[in-house]
């Protein structure tokens, strides 16, 4: 398998893709730290708290494009001819994968590591959590970014699969968190306006708000808007969730490219 890892890092060497996302990225970083300087009070944790939504957009588009060229110049036929299995394609095309995907989240935390630190000081104790975290949550999109760029073999169509379920799932994450975001008791009015508290109708509780919160985990988009919203529970958790995705999407991906009629 060593080989096929050698040739996919070739290829990522001279991708113009994958090094224009990483300055994507990195001017991303920069513009989130500079309006973070601009701002009086303003911690270099509240400039790193969405980093995974546009690293993930970046993932989208480069493993769908990376992995549909292989599909489109003939690159894994040629592969099984020569003897390659092709669960070890499959293994060495989500490594690389993989690989791309940290190269992607190096590049958005440079301007943090130069600027945003000297600039806004140290992260909190929890913030170093939630990157740590949050990386994991990046291997389970780039997992399942890698099956669906496998299964599917057209190159644009993947590209548009993928981000488009970027998008679903943060949109998902969304709408799921505002519901757990619901308060129990709201403020209202009653009679010489004074002001009294009683119950919100749109609260979720019982075993209702346990399944909400365990599906909101188990979402990449939902770890994401936790992220992003700085309501994360227990964190240990999460990187379970991502884990498991990227076995389920593996596991899924293989099976399903080894039955794929390669033409």
């Amino acid at each position: 398998m060593h080989k096929l890892l050698i040739a996919n890092f070739s290829r990522i060497k001279k991708n113009k893709l994958f090094w224009c996302l990483c300055g994507v990225m990195a001017l991303a970083s920069l513009v989130m730290i500079l309006n973070a300087l601009s701002r009086p009070n303003t911690t270099v944790d509240n400039a790193i708290a969405a980093f995974v939504i546009p690293i993930e957009l970046a993932v989208a588009v480069f493993v769908s494009i990376f992995l549909g060229t292989e599909y489109g110049d003939g690159t894994i036929r040629n592969k099984l001819i020569i003897g390659h299995t092709r669960q070890r394609i499959y293994l060495a095309n989500l490594t690389a994968a993989l690989t791309c995907t940290a190269g992607l989240f190096a590049s958005y935390m440079l301007p943090v590591l130069l600027i945003g630190f000297p600039g806004l000081g140290l992260p909190s104790g929890q913030t170093v959590k939630i990157i740590a975290v949050g990386f994991v949550t990046l291997m389970a999109y780039c997992a399942l970014f890698t099956m669906i760029s496998t299964i599917y073999a057209n190159k644009a169509g993947a590209t548009a699969v993928n981000l488009v379920l970027a998008f679903v799932l943060l949109v998902a994450g969304i709408f799921l968190t505002s519901y757990l975001l619901q308060p129990e008791y709201i403020p209202a009015y009653g009679i010489g306006n004074e002001l009294e508290y009683v119950h919100n109708p749109h609260y979720v509780a019982g075993a209702r708000r346990i399944l909400l919160q365990i599906l909101t985990n188990i979402l990449p988009g939902g770890q994401a808007t936790q992220f992003l919203m700085n309501i994360i529970g227990p964190l240990w958790t999460l990187p379970l969730y991502s884990a498991g995705i990227c076995v389920a999407c593996t596991t899924v991906g293989m099976i399903v490219f080894g039955k794929k009629d390669i033409k």
